[in-house]
Formats: C-alpha cells, sequence, structure tokens
C-alpha cells in the first residue's frame, strides 16, 4: 500500500505520516518529499517559485523511484509532502506499472488555520504567509480528487491519523490508475476505394495523426516517463518520427540537409540523440518539431510526385550493397510501416503512463 499524505504547509502531514506509520500492521517506509528537495544543494529553487520546474519533476522522478524500491522490497510506504494532483502521473504511473494499492489523502485545514500552524513551524520550514496562501490556493478546488480532502482544522493530530487509517482500511481515498481517457479522436480514415498516391498519403496521414492522439494531453514528465525494462518513452518517440520524416525525404529522397535540431546534433557522441533529448523539451516544443518535420515532408513528397509520380526515385542511395536508389513508393510504404510500429510502442506507453487506451 501506498499513501500519498498531502496538503498545505502547516496542515500536518509530517506529524500524522509519522503516527501512521509507526501504528501500521505492516512493515512501513515513512518518506518524507522535503529530504529530497534538502539533497539537492548546489542550484536549488524553491519548489513554489518559478524556474522549478524542472528541478521539480527530477524530485519528483527520485521520489517515485525511492518508493518503488521500497514496495519491490515488501514495505508499505506513507510519502508526506506538497504532493499536488499535477504531480499525480508517475505515481499512477508507478502504480499500474507496479500493481500497487495507491492511496491519496490531501489535509486541508481552512485558511486561517493553515496559516496561523505555519507560522509555528520551524526555522528551516516555510513559513512566509504569501507562499503558504498560494500553496494552500493551489489545493483549494480538486475538482475529481474533492473527496479525498479531509478538514483537519478542529482536529489534533493524533484525531486526524486514527481517522485516516480508519478511512484507508475501509477502502477509502483510494486513487484510480485511470485519470480519464484520451482527448477526442481527430483522424481521417483512410478511403476504401482511391488510387494509389490518395491511398498511401492517406494512410501516412493515420498515422500520423494516431501518433498525435495517443501523446496528446500529457505533461513533460508523462512524455519521458518510460516504462521498464524499456527506455522508450513517448516524447522520444515523438522526436524520433520527427527525424524519421527529415531523414527520409529532406536527406534521401531530396539529397537536403535535415531540418532543426536535428541539422545540428552531433550524433557522434550521442547516435540516439532524439531520444534523449526529447526529455528535455517542452511538450509544445516536441509538437512543434514534429509538425515541422511532417510539413516540409509534404512539401517534398509533392514536388517528387509532381516530377516522377510514385516511380520517381531518391537522390541518396541504399547503403546495402548495389541496390540503388529508392523509388518514393518505397519510401512511403516504408515510412508507413515505421509509424506502425512505433504508434504500437506508444499504445503500450501511454497505457503505462495514464491507463488511458483507445484502439
Amino acid at each position: 500500500m501506498i499513501t500519498i499524505l498531502t496538503g498545505p504547509p502547516g496542515a500536518g502531514k509530517t506529524t500524522v505520516a509519522a503516527l501512521l506509520s509507526a501504528d501500521s500492521s505492516r512493515p512501513t517506509v515513512n518518506l518524507t518529499t522535503d529530504t529530497f528537495y534538502r539533497s539537492v544543494v548546489t542550484g536549488f529553487v524553491p519548489p513554489y517559485l518559478a524556474g522549478s520546474e524542472r528541478q521539480n519533476a527530477v524530485v519528483a522522478d527520485a521520489i517515485v523511484g525511492a518508493t518503488t524500491e521500497y514496495a519491490r522490497g515488501g514495505y508499505d510506504v506513507v510519502l508526506d509532502g506538497v504532493v499536488g494532483p499535477w504531480f499525480l502521473a508517475p505515481f499512477r504511473a508507478a502504480a499500474a506499472r507496479e500493481g500497487w494499492d495507491l492511496a491519496y489523502v490531501v489535509l486541508r485545514p481552512d485558511l486561517e488555520v493553515t496559516l496561523a500552524r505555519a507560522a509555528g513551524r520551524a526555522d528551516a520550514e516555510l513559513r512566509d504567509p504569501a507562499a503558504v496562501r498560494s500553496m494552500h490556493a493551489a489545493f483549494a478546488d480538486l475538482g475529481d480528487l474533492e473527496a479525498h480532502a479531509r478538514d483537519t482544522g478542529g482536529e489534533d493530530p493524533a484525531a486526524t491519523a486514527a481517522a485516516v487509517r480508519e478511512a484507508l482500511e475501509g477502502g477509502a481515498f483510494r486513487l484510480s490508475l485511470r485519470a480519464g481517457g484520451l482527448p477526442e479522436l481527430d483522424r481521417a480514415e483512410p478511403p476504401l476505394r482511391a488510387d494509389e498516391v490518395t491511398t498511401l498519403r492517406a494512410f501516412l496521414d493515420y498515422h500520423r495523426d494516431t501518433l498525435r492522439w495517443k501523446t496528446a494531453g500529457l505533461t513533460a514528465v508523462q512524455l519521458r516517463t518510460p516504462h521498464p525494462p524499456s527506455s522508450l518513452t513517448l516524447g522520444g518517440l515523438v522526436k524520433h518520427l520527427a527525424l524519421v520524416e527529415t531523414d527520409w525525404f529532406a536527406v534521401k529522397l531530396d539529397g537536403d540537409t535535415a531540418i532543426a535540431p536535428f541539422d545540428t546534433a552531433d550524433w557522434d557522441a550521442d547516435p540516439d540523440w532524439e531520444f534523449h533529448s526529447a526529455a528535455d523539451d517542452s511538450p509544445e516544443e516536441l509538437r512543434r518539431i514534429f509538425d515541422a518535420a511532417v510539413a516540409d515532408s509534404d512539401r517534398r513528397i509533392d514536388a517528387a510526385l509532381a516530377a516522377g509520380g510514385l516511380d520517381g526515385t531518391s537522390v541518396r542511395e541504399s547503403r546495402h550493397g548495389d541496390e540503388g536508389a529508392f523509388s518514393l513508393r518505397w519510401i512511403l510504404v516504408h515510412m508507413i510501416e515505421e509509424y506502425a510500429r512505433h504508434n504500437g510502442h506508444a499504445d503500450l506507453l501511454r497505457e503505462a503512463v495514464d491507463g488511458a487506451t483507445g484502439e
């Protein structure tokens, strides 16, 4: 059982978590998120400030990793700290992958009580009223997770711990591992009866849109979350297929250079640069790179069809023996095959990340 005990500063998380852990009937580990943040000695950014997003995502991944190792060793884990709904994706993914029972409990006294409690905290803890107000507001409207909140304003820590323990034993506060379905599908079906060019291009567009669909609505953390033992990520697939687009249509078909950012990457230093560097790109940047590659490819396909049709050949030749150049027909079929293979990977990765499935 993995229990995330969260809420604004001063809500009583640390004390209640210690009581829950100490009174457990099973081997239990109490992890505190503050310990992970304090481990960042150089370059630390207070996690409630702008510019802390990358740091916070790394810390969240470290916390999930530690939780996973303890759980694999047979321990329950009580995690206390400021873990807002925006940080739940990697926990949900790990729970789905590892088979955890995952509970999410928000201790949420009213603002006046929260400010009073925060003011009496130790010097090393967050006491700034403006920051406390901001973090209290972040938990004010939990949407679908509202049932996971408990007003602890009139309780002492022992009473809160007893009430939370009883609720957990009764199955309350369990967190669904499926955070909703995929966004609405926006994808045109290939025509059943069409000429060869139309059919090939329609299937290529179909698979491009499938990748867009399978990666839509995800955060940067979700896009860089792998599903072990594979190191593949959804963000890595998006950037890889952008590279595949420009490599086949710009480099091989036209004998041109790859589009940015692939034209300046140090491929000798890292042959899998697109997969690895995707972890540093925002969702918006990954989509921009992909869309730019697709647009550039379509322009080159239009020109190649006008010049020689599907039988027209590439400037670059095959590296295998004396096979010669590729026909445009071969390249289009190969691209469809490439997308189909990786969209199968995307199916599995998306379900592992947030439980969403579709087709």
